[in-house]
């Protein structure tokens, strides 16, 4: 594995800008003009995009990529574990998110995981009208009309939701939780690398992790905080972002130039 310091930028004035943007461990995926590109370490195949129809969404978890093909989860790359590859009915899909070695959709029945389920992060609990979900490495977070309820692997609390006013979004890194409320962002679980420690942020309005560090987007751009040797947390300049996304030890951001990455990746 290569550390580096690492930008990657998508812009031309004739292309379409990237409308998603989701990472891995060490590739990343974006979503452009209806297309999905993936750049990055590529040992199983995580960036070689098979052919889809009509992509909606990408999710990306570890070494696998995932999109909403139509109604259709597809994924390719490590899959880690076989019933990963068993995805079950879904009918219309409105959110899925993929984490170390699971992955979750919220469809019209609610909430369905597959996956790995050692340590029941793939079982769900009862939820009344689930809107949001969080994946991290071997837990799940979903935030429903009651607040966040997060379930599985819980050495280091971090599936203990603190008490939350109104939370809007939610995210999860590798052994940690995060929601964003009416407050601002709050996190609970592991905090060797200050990963629970959010800073000042004015008017936050996204959230995302990564493994042991977390990004923002409020009105006044981009902030990392967490583990930072590799780089994952010194923000680049960026020009008006609007999408953020870690995984791993990398961030990204969409703005008008289009992508913009930082940390470790692996050619």
């Amino acid at each position: 594995m290569k550390k580096t310091l690492f930008i990657f930028l998508l812009v031309s004035s004739g292309w379409a800008l990237p409308t998603q943007i989701s990472c891995g461990s060490a590739h990343t995926c974006s979503l452009i003009d209806g297309e999905v590109k993936c750049w990055g370490w590529n040992q199983y195949g995580q960036t070689e995009v098979p052919p889809l129809t009509n992509p909606r969404e990408i999710r990306l978890g570890g070494s696998l990529s995932c999109a909403l093909d139509d109604e259709e989860v597809k994924c390719w790359g490590r899959f880690g574990v076989e019933a990963l590859r068993q995805i079950p009915p879904l009918k219309n899909v409105r959110e899925f998110k993929t984490g170390g070695l699971h992955t979750c959709a919220i469809d019209d029945e609610g909430v369905k995981c597959w996956g790995h389920n050692g340590f029941g992060q793939s079982e769900v609990p009862p939820l009344k009208n689930p809107r949001s979900l969080a994946l991290g490495g071997l837990h799940t977070c979903a935030l429903d009309a009651t607040g966040v309820k997060c379930w599985g692997f819980n050495d280091f609390g971090q599936t203990k939701a603190p008490h939350l006013k109104n939370p809007k979004e939610i995210s999860a890194g590798n052994v940690h939780s995060c929601a964003l409320d009416e407050e601002g962002v709050k996190c609970w679980g592991y905090n060797e690398f200050g990963q629970l420690e959010a800073p000042v942020l004015k008017g936050p309005r996204q959230i995302t992790s990564g493994s042991a560090h977390n990004c923002a987007l409020d009105d006044e751009g981009v902030k990392c905080w967490g583990r930072n040797e590799d780089g994952q947390t010194r923000v680049p300049l960026l020009k008006n972002p609007f999408a953020i996304s870690a995984g791993g030890d990398q961030s990204c951001a969409l703005d008008e130039t289009g992508v913009k990455c930082w940390g470790k990746q692996s050619e």
